[in-house]
C-alpha cells in the first residue's frame, strides 16, 4: 500500500507518518524542506524516540520525500498508484497545497483512478472542510460534484505529543505514547473500510472536536495567561506548582462539565482525559515557554475559540464559569513585543480601555454578568502581574 503524506515535520513525521507506517503503508513525503528531504532519501525512513519509554527509539522505514517545488511530476506519478493522502502542513498552508493536490486529483481522472480519502490531520476545526473549499477555488470549471468523485475530505480531530529534536547530526521526532486521531467516518470513500487503523471513526466528530479544544488547548492556554501573570517564564513551571495545578484542572473541569452536558461524555471520562492532559503537560524534560503557548492572543479569545466558547456555553447553561472567566481576564493582561496579535491587543486596550476590548475581542456584551466578571477580574490580576514583573 502507498502512502502521499503532505508535510514532514514533527506531526507528519511524529503522528501520522508513524501511524501510517504501522499500517504497512509505504510514505512519500511532500515537503519544501529539502534538507530534511535529503536526510530522509538517504536513509529510506526515520527515526523516533518515544518519551515515556525512555526515549526507546522507533525506526520508520520505506520512506522517500518529494519537494513540491521542483518534483510536480514525480508527485503526480506518486497520486496516481496512492492508496491514501493525508496532510500535516498547519491549516493556513492548505491553500499552498492545494494546487499539488489538484494536479494529482486531475491525474487520477485522466488514469481512471478510484475515489481516494484525503485526511487532513490539520489543527483546526474542520479542515477537512477547509482543504476541499481550497481545491475548489483552484478552477472554476470543478464543480463540487466532480471533486467529491475524485477525492474524499473528512473532517478530523488530531492530538499527540510531537516535539523537533535532533540525534547524531539528524532531525528527529519524540513522541508521546498516548494519541488521538478521530475520523468522520461517514466522509470516507468506503465508511466500511477505515484507512488508519489507529485511528477512532466517529459520526459526532463535533464533541471530540470541543473536548480536544475546550480541555486540552483551553487548559494548555489558561496555563500560560495565568503562569504569566504569575511571573513564569516556563510552562513546565507552573505545573511544577501543585496549587495551578489544581487551579488549571478547575478551569479545565468547567468545560468538562460542558461537554457531559452537552454531549454524551461522562464526568468519569473526561476526569481520565484532564488527567491525561495534565500528564502530559508535565512530562520530565520538556521545557516550552510560556511566550509559545500564549501566543496569537487575539485568536484564542475568539467568540468560538477555546477560552471564550466554553465560557459562554457554560453562561447559557448555567453551569460555572469563574475559572473560565479569569482565564480570558489574564489573556488580556499577556505582553509579547514579538507578536503581533499581542501588539494588537495592548494597543487596543491602551486607547479604548478594557471594557471596549473585552467586547470587541471575545464578542461579549458590555452589559452582561460575563463582561463584568472578566472587566473586575482583569483589574485584580493586572496588580498581580505587576508584582511578578
Amino acid at each position: 500500500m502507498n502512502a502521499i503524506h503532505f508535510g514532514a515535520g514533527s506531526i507528519g513525521r511524529g503522528f501520522i507518518g508513524d501511524l501510517l507506517h504501522n499500517d504497512g503503508y509505504a510514505i512519500a513525503f511532500v515537503d519544501v524542506n529539502t534538507e530534511l528531504n535529503k536526510q530522509i532519501n538517504h536513509d529510506n525512513g526515520y527515526d523516533l524516540y518515544i518519551i515515556e519509554k525512555g526515549y526507546e527509539k522507533k525506526s520508520i522505514d520505506r520512506c522517500t520525500a518529494w519537494s513540491p517545488l521542483t518534483d510536480r511530476e514525480k508527485i503526480r506519478a506518486l497520486f496516481v498508484e496512492a492508496d491514501i493522502i493525508t496532510t500535516s502542513v498547519w491549516a493556513d498552508n492548505l491553500a499552498k497545497i492545494a494546487p499539488v493536490i489538484l494536479d494529482g486529483l486531475k491525474e487520477r481522472r485522466h488514469r481512471h483512478k478510484a475515489r481516494i480519502n484525503i485526511i487532513t490531520c490539520e489543527n483546526a476545526l474542520f479542515n477537512g472542510d477547509m482543504l476541499r473549499r481550497a481545491v475548489l477555488d483552484l478552477d472554476n470549471s470543478l464543480t463540487a460534484p466532480a471533486l467529491d468523485a475524485l477525492a474524499c475530505f473528512p473532517n478530523t480531530a488530531v492530538d499527540r505529543m510531537v516535539l523537533n529534536s535532533r540525534r547524531d547530526g539528524k532531525d528527529t521526532v519524540d513522541i508521546g505514547v498516548e494519541y488521538e486521531l478521530v475520523i468522520e467516518r461517514s466522509r470516507l470513500a468506503d465508511p466500511e473500510k477505515p484507512p488508519i487503523t489507529g485511528a477512532v471513526y466517529t459520526a459526532g466528530l463535533q464533541q471530540y472536536l470541543e473536548r480536544k479544544l475546550y480541555v486540552i488547548n483551553g487548559g494548555h492556554a489558561w496555563a500560560g495567561y495565568m503562569g504569566y501573570v504569575l511571573g513564569y517564564d516556563i510552562i513546565q513551571d507552573v505545573f511544577a506548582d501543585d496549587t495551578q495545578v489544581l487551579a488549571v484542572k478547575n478551569a479545565m473541569g468547567e468545560a468538562a462539565d460542558l461537554l457531559s452536558h452537552k454531549y454524551d461524555f461522562s464526568r468519569d471520562d473526561l476526569d481520565r482525559y484532564i488527567d491525561f492532559a495534565i500528564n502530559r503537560f508535565k512530562t520530565p524534560g520538556i521545557r516550552d515557554t510560556i511566550s509559545r503557548v500564549c501566543r496569537s492572543p487575539i485568536r484564542k479569545l475568539s467568540p468560538n475559540d477555546r477560552l471564550v466558547g466554553p465560557c459562554a456555553q457554560c453562561e447559557a447553561a448555567g453551569l460555572e464559569n469563574s475559572a473560565l472567566l479569569a482565564g480570558i481576564a489574564a489573556a488580556f493582561l499577556f505582553e509579547n513585543p514579538m507578536d503581533e496579535q499581542c501588539n494588537e491587543l495592548q494597543a487596543a486596550i491602551q486607547q479604548q480601555g478594557i471594557g471596549k476590548a473585552v467586547t470587541r475581542y471575545t464578542g461579549i456584551g458590555d452589559a452582561s454578568r460575563m463582561h463584568r466578571e472578566i472587566v473586575q477580574c482583569y483589574a485584580r490580576l493586572k496588580e498581580i502581574k505587576n508584582t511578578h514583573r
